[in-house]
């Protein structure tokens, strides 16, 4: 029973006796309510860099979800992240900790799997759950995250709290919300439907059916076509299939997109609407007045159309605009269903043009970088995980003869087997030494650190380095970076591969076009922040550079954590 509804029973109940007969008594009952209880969106759009922000935000429509949030909040322009690893599990769980890959356990998206590779957080304790039971698979859990999450802490002091998070990615749905949340969905391509996992759930909630099979192939009938040709054709610097585009799985790289296989629906803009149908469904179905919640939406098609079609292209430009689109339906269902709320959106990394359309030089520069760390006379190369492998295969076995010592790659980190890393003295002196000269030797490469080397350094690096909110000014140093990017204790790779600026590992999407990221240049540590809440300035924006905790403390303050003001915190990751 609801209080309000407890209260006038009681007031009923007590209407005898002389006290009844005032007319106070029977017409002003004392009003007993609760206060409000916190409601916060906490929004990651994967592979949303600063630059793009800056570039297209300002051209969106102004009915769009990204003018309301710039006209009713604060836009920070510049959030950093001070580690090197700029991937989306390390963001996503940076964002929602506050703590970076060393403290958090998260150091990357992958791990090697035989030739290939898996997902980072696949645990074969659990199994897949999909909206017909539980499947014969490896499903992904949150047992290599170390700390808590926002949303752990939530419920830590709030059982009763709703804790709904949604992504295309497992990584992107599961590292938000932690250990404890209320569901958590994400997209299984093999399953082509959303599910969840036997670590959170044995059953999908009724609601969740919004993203079965049967839903997710009816949104991939139709073809992706252009919104708004005219916008594209007046802002974008290429013209429909630009150079280095991929095609995936038969879409092309010209308008319309057809979606043949399960893997295709990842990057059209009908995933990002799926994933607000199913967040608005679970709110019409979990949420109560009075209850704490926190709905944690991670946009993935924006992170695998860069992949796919590289940032500039006509793809990236037309899911942005549609996901502003989206963005505001999502705002204007909140507006008739709850009474107050917040929202909180970033990048999980940034990105940069594929290294067709880098900028190139004929002659002298004056400078070798933007104020990202942007090329401005060399485009980067793309390096082939593949090819690499089996180069490194080759070199080992040179050095050591035959034997089973490379474990894989997954960038940034090469991998090595049981056997590799129990060779001690001489015979793992020749395979460091293997190893380390084939990739230095690569074009692309910048520097290669074995990680048993660094475990020695880093304590001291790091014990020195600078903190929050001074390091997000940049200029650190590449090996400090790099020491934030992985836990000392954890089964990280064997050597961290830094590509110089423009360069990165093939995503392999489609081998040898697209872009990925993960490098330690400031083009891909930089994301946008904005923040729209009771106590955030409307019409700001910060240009200084913000450290990323901002997210984390901002997120438990508007869902009363703690007690700190959100403009003060804000201020502060900001004050050098």
């Amino acid at each position: 029973m609801r209080r309000s509804a407890l209260a006038l029973l009681l007031v009923a109940a007590c209407g005898s006796g002389p006290a009844a007969k005032e007319p106070v008594a029977k017409t002003r009952p004392i009003a007993r309510t609760r206060p409000a209880a916190p409601f916060v969106v906490a929004i990651v759009v994967d592979q949303f860099s600063s630059w793009v922000a800056a570039e297209r935000v300002p051209l969106l429509p102004p009915d769009g979800g990204f003018a309301r949030l710039v006209r009713e909040g604060t836009w920070a322009k510049s959030l950093r992240y001070p580690y090197a690893v700029t991937d989306t599990a390390p963001g996503h769980a940076s964002l929602h900790t506050g703590k970076v890959p060393a403290e958090s356990g998260i150091f990357g998206n992958e791990i090697p799997w035989g030739t290939h590779r898996t997902t980072f957080l696949r645990d074969a304790k659990t199994k897949v759950v999909t909206s017909r039971g539980v499947k014969d698979a490896a499903g992904s859990s949150a047992e290599r995250l170390f700390v808590d999450t926002v949303a752990d802490r939530l419920r830590a002091a709030h059982p009763e709290a709703l804790v709904l998070s949604i992504s295309v990615k497992d990584r992107g749905a599961i590292l938000p919300g932690g250990k404890r949340p209320t569901a958590v969905l994400w997209y299984d391509t093999p399953a082509g439907a959303f599910v969840t996992s036997t670590s959170f759930a044995d059953s999908l909630p009724a609601w969740a059916r919004l993203g079965d099979a049967s839903a997710v192939a009816k949104a991939r009938e139709t073809p992706w076509t252009i919104g708004d040709r005219a916008w594209i054709e007046k802002h974008a610097k290429t013209a429909d299939e630009g150079p280095g585009e991929g095609d995936l799985d038969g879409m092309g790289t010209t308008f319309p997109h057809p979606a043949k296989t399960n893997a295709t629906f990842r990057p059209l803009p009908a995933s990002d609407a799926m994933i607000v149908d199913l967040a608005l469904a679970g709110i019409d179905a979990e949420y109560e007045e009075g209850r704490p919640t926190l709905v944690l939406l991670s946009f993935s098609a924006h992170d695998v159309v860069g992949h796919v079609f590289g940032p500039d292209s006509w793809e990236a430009w037309d899911l942005l605009y549609k996901l502003d689109a989206t963005l505001a339906r999502l705002f204007r269902a909140l507006d008739a269903k709850v009474k107050s709320y917040s929202v909180l959106l970033a990048g999980d990394h940034g990105n940069l043009s594929v290294p067709e359309l880098q900028p190139r030089a004929t002659g002298p520069c004056a400078a070798k970088a933007d104020d990202l760390e942007r090329p401005l006379c060399t485009p980067g190369v793309r390096l082939m995980p593949a090819t690499i492998r089996l180069e490194l295969l080759a070199e080992i076995e040179k050095a050591l003869g035959k034997g089973d010592f490379l474990l894989g790659i997954a960038d940034p980190y090469v991998f090595l087997t049981k056997e590799g890393r129990a060779l001690e003295g001489e015979r793992r002196q020749k395979l460091d030494r293997a190893i380390v000269h084939h990739l230095k030797s690569k074009p692309g490469v910048a520097e290669v650190y074995d990680v048993q080397d660094l475990r020695k350094e880093c304590p001291s690096l790091l014990a020195s380095a600078r903190k929050a909110p001074d390091r997000a000014h940049g200029g650190e140093d590449l090996k400090t970076l790099v020491c934030r990017s992985f836990p000392p204790a954890a089964d990280a790779g064997d050597y961290y591969v830094a590509v110089g600026p423009g360069s990165f590992w093939d995503a392999e999407y489609a081998p040898g076009k697209g872009m990925n990221h993960g490098s330690p240049w400031l083009y891909e540590r930089t994301v946008p922040f904005f923040v729209r809440a009771e106590g955030i300035d409307a019409k700001r924006t910060i240009d200084a550079p913000v450290d990323f905790t901002a997210y984390a403390t901002i997120e438990a303050a508007l869902l009363g954590l703690d007690g700190a003001s959100p403009r003060a915190l804000l201020d502060r990751a900001t004050a050098r």
